[in-house]
């Protein structure tokens, strides 16, 4: 009778100490993400300051991924399991165990446009060891790749007087992603991405930069809860002609907490490189209409977005999502203040 009443609180220590273990992991690989993020960037150079809003070129790698996560305040850097993860966090590639797809449109503001295209395939699929949906929760991970595209529209050409020339231009700005995330343990993954970088402003100019990210699953009074780490755009600059630029590089932290079966509440914290730390957070409430259908009612908030100059209604998005068996529709709005209202819509399929 001893030896088997002392089973349960044998047992209870081993997970308080795997718990443990797991959490001085994630700590251990959030501070090398951070060491490593100072030393590729220097002090100097890493403001972190409203006044250096602008200092940094490509600013179109913050436009985010997709229309749920725009809705959410793009905080979903915890929450982003699918082919978006790319972009978001390439830790959150492990969680994929079928192949999917997703593309984006966002008619942004004063003629902005932009385009998100990604797809992601666990590697067991790749190499023909069974079908996605028959892979174990810790093998080989996943691979994705993604493209974003922004135009501005035409430009009118100015001299220095500002009186025009009669020439005009079109700033257009591309980049192509690769990337991979895994599980290293039952409750921990890891991921990193690389990407290529084309910006053409008046002049034209191209690089690349990486991605690391890091999550841990946990469970705190009985809901499921994921931490976030992250590095982002860390790498080379952006010359144009005589003048270099650096990129638009982040540290990231993030939290996603499922506090019943269909409400989830999501929240991260970032700093720039070239403007304040700011915080964003989301919610998305999801009802299921049959097996194999439902829908979703997203709300968010984003601090980078948050300007009192704007005059208007800023830094919020709201949106919704209609869910089948294989594929997701989803919309976001939102606004700008004086600039305009944006808008941005999403197609994914899972196969």
């Amino acid at each position: 009778m001893k030896a088997i009443s002392g089973q349960p609180r044998h047992a209870a220590r081993l997970l308080d100490r795997r718990s443990r273990c797991r959490a001085v992991a994630f700590a251990v690989s959030s501070t090398i993400l951070l060491v490593f993020s100072l030393a590729v960037t220097p002090p100097a150079r890493a403001a972190f300051k409203r006044r250096d809003t602008g200092g940094n070129a490509a600013q179109f790698l913050k436009l985010g991924a997709d229309a749920r996560a725009a809705a959410m305040g793009g905080a979903v850097r915890a929450l982003s399991e699918d082919a978006t993860a790319v972009y978001w966090n390439p830790a959150g590639l492990s969680a994929l165990r079928l192949r999917h797809a997703s593309f984006s449109h966002g008619a942004m503001y004063q003629g902005v446009f932009y385009d998100f295209f990604a797809y992601a395939q666990p590697i067991e699929s790749i190499i023909g060891r069974g079908r996605p949906r028959e892979l174990r929760e810790s093998q080989l991970g996943a691979l994705g790749v993604a493209f974003f595209y922004m135009n501005a529209g035409s430009l009118q050409e100015t001299d220095n007087t500002g009186a025009t020339t009669g020439g005009s231009f079109m700033p257009q700005e591309f980049a192509g992603a690769l990337a991979w995330g895994g599980r290293l343990t039952p409750d921990f993954d890891l991921g990193v991405g690389m990407k290529y970088i084309y910006s053409k402003l008046y002049e034209s100019a191209q690089t690349a930069a990486g991605d690391l990210g890091a999550r841990l699953r946990l469970r705190v009074v009985g809901m499921p809860l994921t931490l976030s780490a992250g590095v982002h755009n860390f790498g080379g600059s952006l010359r144009y002609g005589r003048e270099n630029q650096d990129l638009p590089f982040f540290v990231s932290a993030g939290a996603n907490l499922r506090v019943l079966k269909n409400l989830t509440l999501t929240g991260d914290v970032i700093a720039p490189r070239d403007n304040r730390v700011y915080g964003a957070g989301g919610i998305e409430l999801r009802q299921a209409l049959t097996s194999k259908t439902g829908f979703s009612l997203r709300a968010g908030y984003n601090g980078m977005n948050d300007y009192k100059d704007l005059q208007g209604l800023t830094g919020v998005g709201f949106g919704c999502g209609l869910r089948t068996h294989r594929v997701d529709m989803d919309y976001a709005w939102t606004p700008f203040g004086v600039l305009t209202i944006g808008h941005r819509f999403s197609l994914s399929y899972r196969f």
